[in-house]
């Protein structure tokens, strides 16, 4: 059995400011530990059920180059390095392909605009500030669950702050089992358990997740196709540029979409034109 994790930083234990998510940040070291915990947390409960199964991580935030590899379960292998779409043309979803089983998302976080959402955000916060497919507003997790649907991996465990649990029971299909690290208050803040609790509830919500996959109870997010990702951006300068980008189509001043037969190639369409806008390039493309 194979197992994909898409790890993003945002939901992950104990996690709330951005001094724990970019490097340079006074406590960024500490939240790479936390990080990499709550993926050893998912390896650890999916082993108890499928003590064969092997495990690929795509470190899927920001730089990319945040998970402890020293520190990661010896089962799995990593996928790191920047999102440049020459290098990731998948970006959180990158490393993943047919062979795959099942995926596990942990540390993800709500989509950008969620009401007190806690650290919320699209893929580039500072990019945008909607995104849909095929006319349905979405965060990340269904970005991604649509992304492995297309090899017919259906995602079994989502990890994150409270929020998100609606969102993505509202977004993918039903199944999954949900292991909620936080209950947030705002943008920047959460009561937070512990990493030795939450750290059992992952590690239990991942072997339930082998478990439904075994039993046949998960279905795989396969969107209709042809599919189209649409982006709403903050401003016109950013769409203008994006614009420029292969096989988009600009939809009105700060809105464009990607049509295609798949949702990989949807995907890096729109991954490939969203670094486009970009004012200039940032340091997580580098």
């Amino acid at each position: 059995m194979k197992i994909f994790i898409s790890a993003d930083m945002e939901g992950v234990t104990g996690i709330v400011h951005r001094d724990q998510l970019m490097p340079g940040g006074s406590l960024y070291e500490r939240g790479r530990k936390l990080m990499t915990a709550d993926i050893n947390a998912a390896i650890t409960g999916a082993l108890r059920v499928a003590p064969e199964a092997e495990f690929v991580v795509c470190d899927g935030h920001a730089v990319m180059r945040n998970i402890i590899l020293e520190e990661l379960h010896e089962a799995a292998q990593l996928v790191v390095g920047p999102a440049h779409p020459d290098n990731k043309p998948l970006c959180q979803s990158q490393g993943c392909d047919e062979s795959f089983d099942l995926a596990f998302f942990t540390g993800y976080h709500s989509r950008a605009g969620t009401k007190n959402g806690l650290l919320s955000h699209t893929w580039v916060g500072s990019t945008i500030s909607n995104f849909r497919i095929n006319g349905d507003l979405v965060g990340e997790t269904a970005i991604n669950a649509a992304v492995v649907g297309h090899w017919d991996i259906p995602v079994g465990l989502v990890s994150g702050a409270h929020e998100l649990e609606p969102e993505a029971q509202a977004t993918i299909p039903e199944g999954f089992v949900f292991a909620r690290t936080k209950q947030t208050y705002g943008f920047s803040a959460a009561l937070c358990l512990p990493p030795a609790k939450t750290g059992k509830l992952i590690s239990e919500a991942a072997a339930e997740a082998v478990k439904r996959f075994k039993d046949g109870k998960l279905k795989a997010h396969k969107p209709k196709l042809p599919v189209t990702f649409e982006v709403e951006v903050h401003r016109r300068e950013m769409a203008d540029k994006a614009a420029q980008s292969p096989g988009i189509e600009r939809k009105d001043e700060r809105t464009i979409s990607a049509t295609a037969d798949t949702t990989i190639a949807a995907a890096e369409t729109m991954w490939r034109a969203v670094c486009r806008a970009q004012d200039q390039e940032p340091d997580w493309l580098k």
